[in-house]
């Protein structure tokens, strides 16, 4: 059945009009004509769609990126000098890279600890919560592993550290250490699984994280509008952030350093993992290991024990754990940041 196009006042349709109810039958926009609370309009409620924004420009650069990277060691390191200075608008590209891996952390921590105020991670969306804390773990899989796709001493550097920790988890570890296979390069591996399977997993769970928005709501209260009429103000918000990344990337790209010098460990690691370098200098390569195990069951076992039924007490305490565990970690970064580099691997 043919929806009926909007009329003029004189009972005509305008070709706008006709135009936008041809393409809102066949892509099915009539879809977002939904209710959603007018709060969700707000910058704390758009948060998620500001990761997925930065999500966007991750993949278009990194495939851009792609076509000029050579994965293999013996050639990583040219390749990247070949972007930023022979690659057409290679350099611009990789530092939009960068910004945008940092604006996608920044914006999910702070999504996932407005949500864990809100408590909106209560029944029934405990599902949306979990998928929420598999993309934050998959975004700093992603962090990490684009570090070492860089191949300067960083890069070496955050690699070793890798393959360190493989190693410590024995049989658990394996596939991220050379003995997985003989027959590719770790690196090419690397690359593969910063490409590929990091990106994909992402996608697969923003798509569920989106669904369950759409089937279980906002959890906000208030007056209702339309989320078509949201949609506008979002697509603002993405070009704003995109206008700003550009902007930075123009004006603070990103740089490389020298080809990597096997033994030396003089380097920091990106900003998003300082926290782990910290308690490494404190307890040892094993903090590489279990330092994101307690924050991510913390995270995890929230809505377990923040029930319906839960007490004033219980609301009080969990709060002051989660304010307390993210003052710990900016702490524990900052600290990273100004001290002095320390070696961890003995190499």
């Amino acid at each position: 059945m043919t929806r009926p196009t909007p009329a003029q006042p004189g009972g005509k349709a305008s070709d706008s009009e006709k135009r936008a109810s041809f393409w809102s039958e066949r892509l099915g926009l009539q879809a977002l004509r939904y209710p959603i609370p007018v709060a969700a309009t707000t910058i704390r409620y758009t948060l998620c769609a500001l990761t997925f924004a930065s999500f966007l420009v991750l993949v278009v650069t990194g495939i851009w990126l792609a076509q000029f990277y050579n994965p293999n060691p013996a050639g990583a390191h040219d390749s990247l000098l070949y972007i930023i200075s022979r690659a057409p608008f290679g350099d611009i590209a990789r530092s939009l890279h960068y910004w945008s891996a940092s604006a996608m952390v920044v914006s999910i921590v702070a999504h996932i600890s407005w949500v864990f105020y809100r408590r909106s991670y209560r029944a029934p969306r405990e599902l949306t919560w979990y998928a929420g804390l598999g993309l934050a773990a998959l975004v700093f899989l992603m962090v990490v592993t684009g570090t070492m796709l860089r191949y300067d001493q960083e890069g070496y550097e955050a690699l070793a550290h890798f393959l360190a920790g493989g190693k410590l988890t024995g049989a658990l570890g394996q596939f991220f250490t050379e003995a997985f296979t003989a027959s590719t390069p770790i690196l090419a591996r690397i690359f593969s699984l910063h490409t590929s399977l990091v990106p994909l997993g992402i996608a697969v769970l923003i798509a569920l994280h989106f669904w369950l928005i759409r089937v279980l709501g906002i959890s906000a209260e208030g007056p209702k509008e339309l989320f078509s009429d949201h949609v506008p103000k979002i697509v603002g918000a993405g070009l704003l952030l995109f206008a700003a990344l550009l902007a930075l990337a123009a004006f603070a790209p990103e740089g490389l350093g020298y080809p990597p010098v096997p033994g030396y460990e003089i380097t920091k690691p990106f900003w998003p993992v300082l926290w782990i370098y910290a308690l490494e200098n404190l307890f040892g390569m094993w903090a590489l290991v279990w330092a994101p195990v307690p924050v991510l069951f913390f995270l995890a076992v929230v809505p377990l024990l923040d029930r319906r039924s839960a007490g004033r007490a219980t609301v009080l305490v969990l709060r002051a754990v989660g304010a307390a565990l993210l003052v710990v970690l900016v702490a524990l970064g900052l600290w990273a940041a100004l001290a002095p580099p320390q070696q961890h691997l003995g190499m």
